[in-house]
């Protein structure tokens, strides 16, 4: 600050403290060399909690140095309000090819689930294309074509069937994670994002025909009826991953 304060174009307080953490950084991982620790097993990390601030000195560090980087934002928050700055700031980072590792940092609901920042990490590196985790699933948003909650609570049932499902999965149907299935709630787009998933389920919209064409690997499977429609739908999912990922894909190909 001293330094700042003498030169003769100096810059503001919070543009010292980002150049203070980049420098401190870069000197540790110097002086850890210096000591006898390989590069290759040194990472730097730097304690930040606002997203400008983080994507600033993560940039310069990249920028920099050709050291490992963990990159989290730290003290990101709770809910939505956590997930939305630590997607931000990552995602931008992650774009530009900064980051080797990541963290998300949630503050906890009451007796909540401390797994979820894992899944807010997965979330992302898989949303963003980096690796694959678990089957993605397109749901529509809301709108006045989709007043029925049905479309909704199969989306979520379905969701929620898939990573429950995942730790068995995994070694049952290698490969699985790469499934995208569409739950999508009227005519406008649901024949379509149906169509570009593996499979994928139109149910009717507000005031449509009361029918819901399921489409598998691009084309119409079946239409489905009836009050029995998520049930039927759930089941052809488990029929396609065990067809597609199952043990006689494997065995077929072997032959």
């Amino acid at each position: 600050m001293d330094e700042n304060t003498a030169s003769p174009n100096p810059m503001d307080a919070r543009a010292v403290t980002r150049e203070a953490m980049v420098q401190s950084a870069l000197i540790s991982g110097a002086r850890a060399e210096e000591i006898g620790l390989p590069r290759d097993k040194i990472i730097l990390s730097a304690k930040v909690s606002a997203v400008q601030d983080l994507i600033a000195v993560y940039s310069e560090l990249g920028r920099r140095s050709n050291y490992a980087i963990h990159l989290g934002l730290t003290e990101a928050g709770m809910g939505s309000k956590g997930i939305v700055a630590s997607a931000a700031a990552l995602g931008i980072l992650m774009q530009q090819g900064i980051g080797d590792t990541i963290r998300i940092s949630l503050t906890p609901e009451p007796g909540g689930d401390r797994t979820l920042e894992v899944k807010v990490a997965q979330e992302l590196l898989q949303t963003m294309g980096f690796r694959v985790f678990v089957p993605l699933v397109a749901a529509c948003p809301g709108c006045g074509r989709t007043t029925s909650t049905t479309f909704q609570e199969l989306a979520r049932d379905i969701q929620s069937f898939i990573h429950t499902s995942m730790p068995a999965w995994k070694t049952q149907y290698p490969g699985v994670e790469a499934l995208n299935v569409a739950v999508m709630g009227c005519i406008v787009n649901g024949p379509g994002e149906s169509k570009h998933a593996d499979i994928g389920i139109s149910l009717p919209g507000t005031g449509e025909t009361p029918a819901a064409p399921v489409f598998i690997d691009g084309k119409k499977s079946v239409t489905l009826r009836g009050p029995t429609v998520a049930a039927d739908f759930k089941k052809m999912v488990i029929e396609y991953i065990e067809r597609r990922y199952g043990a006689g894909v494997k065995q077929t190909a072997a032959e």
